[in-house]
């Protein structure tokens, strides 16, 4: 009986330090960020200044959620699969008659693409925006 509780004993402890030798899950890649705080209007017009900004970022390949940040809010706008590499990112917003035209363009090892839209912002005051990749991996 003994020796079954010691054979026992070894079965769990050599599966418990197998465990631990695992490791915790794997943690997904975090998104990433193109983004800044500025004065914005809520009512824009042509005669004022367009504003952009750009980083260079290292990717792994794979699928990403690429948008718009707003706010606090990430605005899904298409899913884009990227090549392992080092892209230059730009955010642009240009303003016009009572809404902005935002851009955002990735140039580097995959094809560049670029995603538009027109954003607006309800009130005016210190905005959070830019644009967002979030891997699905």
């Amino acid at each position: 009986m003994l020796k079954r509780t010691r054979a026992f004993l070894a079965v769990v402890v050599t599966a418990t330090a197998a465990l631990l030798a695992l490791g915790s899950p794997a943690q997904a890649a975090q998104t990433a960020y193109l983004d800044k705080i500025q004065w914005i209007s809520a009512s824009p017009n042509d005669s004022m200044a367009r504003s952009c900004q750009t980083r260079s970022i290292t990717l792994a390949s794979g699928r990403y959620a690429w948008g718009i940040v707003r706010g606090s809010e990430n605005i899904w706008l298409r899913d884009i699969t990227l090549a392992a590499g080092t892209y230059t990112w730009q955010a642009c917003l240009d303003p016009g008659n009572g809404i902005y035209y935002f851009t955002s363009v990735l140039d580097g090892p995959s094809v560049p693409a670029t995603i538009n839209s027109y954003i607006g912002f309800a009130v005016d005051g210190h905005w959070n925006w830019g644009s967002y990749l979030d891997p699905y991996f």
